[in-house]
């Protein structure tokens, strides 16, 4: 199977050429992702939407992350993300159903590799029925969701834990899920970046809010 290729730039944003994506993480190279969070905003409190990574990926496994996120490939632009949420979700979205938060700077060290993404990052305001979520199992093991001012408050560090509910597959079964999640649970973002994130959705969540009001 052919590795993926992909841009990579310098830390001030200029190319330098193509490669694949082992080389990139293993020489820390600077690479464009693509992010997308989930919210629903039609309870009393929004309600922020994680993705449970599948058992068998290679990295972060059984660790909770972003609702779907991918590496942009060579020949793709930024919104070619939204593969990524249909490839894992089977959510089919085009570009009038997101909004773009902005781009961030993405850190993961670890002992093997040192991931280094400018995120692209966008939220789909939405209420998600387990019926109608199909999950990649290679990829995805279950979804949760977690009050996002709980989550806020985990990314700067103001309470130890979240409260998530929400469902795993195994075995061609959903199960419940219901726990209290720490940092230890999430995959390991910088944490600069979890916090540029949090303040973004809170004021995209803000304008979208009122933007309902003036329309009703």
């Amino acid at each position: 199977m052919n590795e993926e290729k992909i841009h990579v730039y310098t830390s001030a944003r200029e190319p330098i050429n193509i490669t694949d994506r082992k080389t990139a993480h293993e020489k820390g190279l600077w690479h464009q992702t693509f992010h997308l969070w989930i919210m629903d905003v039609s309870e009393h409190e929004p309600q922020l939407y994680l993705q449970l990574r599948s058992q068998i990926k290679k990295d972060f496994p059984n660790l909770f992350d972003i609702t779907a996120a991918g590496h942009l490939l060579a020949e793709e632009t930024p919104l070619d993300g939204l593969r990524e949420v249909e490839e894992e979700l089977g959510l089919s979205l085009t570009e009038e159903d997101i909004s773009f938060i902005g781009q961030f700077l993405d850190v993961i060290h670890t002992d093997t590799f040192l991931d280094q993404e400018f995120a692209l990052s966008y939220v789909y305001f939405q209420s998600l029925s387990d019926k109608g979520i199909q999950l990649q199992k290679e990829e995805v093991a279950g979804i949760v969701k977690v009050p996002f001012y709980q989550f806020k408050q985990l990314c700067f560090n103001e309470t130890s834990f979240m409260n998530a509910t929400g469902f795993y597959e195994d075995g061609g079964q959903r199960f419940t899920i219901a726990k209290k999640l720490t940092r230890d649970d999430l995959v390991p973002h910088s944490l600069p970046y979890l916090q540029q994130t949090a303040i973004a959705l809170e004021n995209q969540m803000n304008e979208h809010g009122s933007r309902q009001r003036k329309r009703s």
